[in-house]
């Protein structure tokens, strides 16, 4: 018994600690964007990117809700013996990923000024915004299959080569967004060339290794499509709201901001919010490192396996919560010296007063997205998707509208922290129902 447990505590650190250095690696190049922009061009521009920054979201999102509903369905299918169903799966969700990246790419080569004003860009960083949403989406097959496809390698039983190729993927891009911005001179142009760099890289990597290694990963074609689409979305959708919803949240703070502290405190807003997409990187990275454990324990109805696993994520997410606060509180000043390149003291302000309160957010957040992802890997869809609406659009869109007219800045800053501490409770309750009815029927 001990030594079941000691096994299954190894495959839960490696699969946390790979799916933390992958999300990592996906999150990194947009801090390293935020870096290079905010050294080599300027607070207008590190503003016009914060205003980019809900595409991002959008196009994370969808390879995110199409790599683990697909995975996560695979996973259990092939730990029940299904082997077939589980290949004609994976073959679903490529020409799903397909089709979302041609509709993607068409947006961006007619729509993109559109989109630029619908994300509230004014006259003075337009053009910024526009090149680089334009650059962003019309490559954005490389965001989306990236995603499907470290989603399937990690599932097939490598997370390290799903790590390895964000990783790899993000080095490239850090060292082409000092290039383009610095010695070349590209402006935004050259940071939204290196965004999308990362992703290729990486799915250059997912697709060797899927040619060249996988036993499991094979093409079979689908007896049926809308019904196997629409599970795989249901499975997956939890995802694409948590990440979409980041990207909303930015939308809605940025319009909030503009009308605030105008273009300015969006430029402070783009540190923490870009700050804080490294952290929910890091606990989307953990549900996703551990999501194939939880599906094959659940595929092979392993109750006490599914306990431990549920009760070690709960105390690592309180742990780094408690960490990562910590560190805001202390090194907020040095984090805004090191993205305030001009020195400017009302940017500086309001960013060491946001990391202050926004931070204590992450002291309940973890738990929030890794039980929604729990649940989503036992085939849970209904309480994973409510948790990520209740997040993500039905609290935190009235409070953005709500606190700011009272608090201003302050206002904004507390908006998500609220919205953590309601959806705890909430996941409180999905934990008990889940412990009391579905674990005994396993």
């Amino acid at each position: 018994m001990n030594e079941k447990k000691t096994s299954l505590g190894r495959e839960y650190i490696k699969g946390a600690t790979f799916g933390i250095m992958g999300m990592l690696g996906i999150s990194i190049y947009i801090l390293a964007d935020t870096f290079f922009i905010a050294t080599g061009i300027g607070n207008e521009a590190l503003a016009s990117l914060n205003i980019a920054i809900p595409v991002y979201g959008l196009l994370t999102g969808m390879g995110l809700m199409l790599g683990i509903g697909g995975a996560t369905k695979f996973t259990i299918l092939r730990a029940r013996g299904e082997h077939r169903a589980s290949k004609r799966i994976f073959t679903n969700t490529l020409i799903l990923g397909g089709g979302f990246s041609l509709i993607m790419t068409l947006g961006g080569l007619f729509y993109a000024e559109e989109f630029t004003r619908f994300l509230g860009a004014d006259e003075s960083i337009f053009q910024m915004t526009k090149t680089y949403l334009r650059t962003v989406l019309l490559f954005s097959s490389f965001f989306i299959m990236n995603n499907i496809f470290v989603a399937f390698v990690r599932n097939d039983n490598n997370p390290r080569i799903a790590m390895l190729g964000m990783v790899i993927g993000s080095f490239g891009n850090i060292v082409l967004d000092y290039i383009f911005i610095f010695p070349l001179q590209l402006g935004m142009l050259g940071a939204a060339l290196a965004t999308v760099t990362a992703p290729a890289v990486g799915l250059s990597l997912m697709i060797h290794y899927w040619l060249k290694h996988s036993r499991n990963l094979k093409l079979k074609m689908p007896t049926t499509f809308f019904k196997e689409w629409l599970d795989i979305i249901r499975l997956g959708s939890a995802a694409f709201i948590t990440d979409f919803s980041n990207g909303l949240v930015i939308l809605l703070f940025n319009l909030t901001i503009l009308g605030i502290a105008g273009n300015i405190g969006v430029a402070a807003y783009g540190v923490v919010a870009n700050m804080a997409l490294v952290i929910v990187a890091v606990y989307i990275g953990i549900g996703q490192g551990i999501q194939p454990l939880i599906s094959e324990s659940f595929g092979k109805k392993r109750e006490e396996d599914l306990k431990r696993i549920l009760r070690w994520t709960i105390l690592l997410t309180l742990g780094m919560g408690a960490l990562t606060y910590t560190g805001g509180v202390i090194f907020a000043p040095s984090i805004m010296d090191v993205f305030n390149s001009e020195g400017d003291p009302t940017m500086s302000r309001l960013g060491i007063e946001g990391i202050r309160v926004y931070f204590s957010a992450f002291l309940l957040m973890g738990i929030n997205i890794t039980m929604g992802a729990f649940f989503a890997a036992v085939s849970l869809s209904k309480p994973s998707i409510r948790i990520s609406l209740l997040r993500g659009v039905f609290l935190i869109i009235p409070l953005v509208f709500i606190l700011p007219r009272w608090m201003e800045m302050l206002g904004v800053w507390l908006v998500v922290p609220i919205v953590e501490l309601i959806t705890v409770f909430v996941v409180i309750g999905y934990l008990r129902y889940y412990s009391k009815k579905v674990l005994q029927q396993s």
